[in-house]
């Protein structure tokens, strides 16, 4: 009879902000049978060099969402936590945690990290049950079919107010995802004229709000959209998120290190 043991050491979470500024970053590795397609990813651009202050290698990489790898996410950022695995290093001071994110930020300009420290389990709950209850604030630059005055945009934008959409799972995400109908929220959205065909659109939304269907409509699977709206053929070039709104914190637990 043999008998093998093994101990490990309780999983060691870290948490905090991260902004990614590339569009050609994903934000876990992405792999297409076996292929890589990114060279880097905001996990290991932000786990590895944590984990190994913690000496292991094993981590898992939680966060409140994710953004698409051609979508930037600016503001302050949005909310992670690094689970770290059998780590034979478990405590660091503020100063510490302060000097890990230095060296993260200091290594690349592809992402930043900040507000770095010890989170608890209960901040770890907030965060996974935070994923589908957040506002998030979005930037796009969008292109119009028919040329439309900043008049026309005001008109017809500041009557969006809590607009809840029908968003049939996107046509570019099917593959992965459920086929689905999904009641989503525009809460606010707010135009600025670039050109008679071009214009900076801002929104408030509900989370998992599919927001490059919105202006584009994705063939008539999310209504109403940007085109409807506007009366005319609309499409995305670039999108940011501006600002996440979802505190880690809560009233009856503070983080530890």
């Amino acid at each position: 009879v043999s008998l093998q043991l093994e101990c490990e050491m309780e999983s060691v979470l870290v948490g905090g902000n991260y902004c990614k500024y590339s569009r050609i970053l994903s934000q876990t590795p992405w792999l297409i049978d076996g292929s890589r397609r990114t060279a880097d990813s905001v996990q290991e651009l932000i786990g590895e060099p944590i984990a190994a202050h913690f000496k292991t290698s094993r981590y898992l990489f939680h966060s409140a969402g994710r953004e698409d790898v051609d979508v930037r996410m600016l503001g302050e950022g949005r909310p992670f936590v690094l689970e770290l695995q059998n780590a034979h290093r478990v405590c660091f001071s503020p100063e510490e945690y302060e000097r890990f994110a230095a060296e993260v930020n200091g290594a690349t300009d592809l992402v930043a990290v900040s507000r770095l420290r010890s989170v608890t389990k209960d901040e770890f709950t907030v965060l996974k049950e935070g994923e589908n209850k957040k506002r998030k604030t979005y930037q796009a630059v969008v292109w119009l079919s028919q040329a439309r005055s900043q008049a026309q945009l005001d008109e017809v934008l500041s009557r969006v107010h809590d607009l809840h959409l029908d968003q049939l799972t996107p046509i570019r995400v099917l593959h992965r995802r459920t086929l689905a109908t999904r009641d989503k929220i525009i809460h606010s959205a707010q135009g600025r004229s670039l050109n008679p065909h071009f214009f900076l659109l801002t929104l408030d939304t509900s989370a998992g709000t599919y927001v490059k269907e919105f202006v584009h409509g994705d063939l008539g699977r999310t209504r109403p959209n940007v085109g409807t709206l506007l009366g005319c053929e609309a499409d995305i070039l670039q999108l940011d998120v501006r600002d996440l709104r979802l505190d880690l914190t809560t009233p009856t637990t503070t983080a530890t290190t």
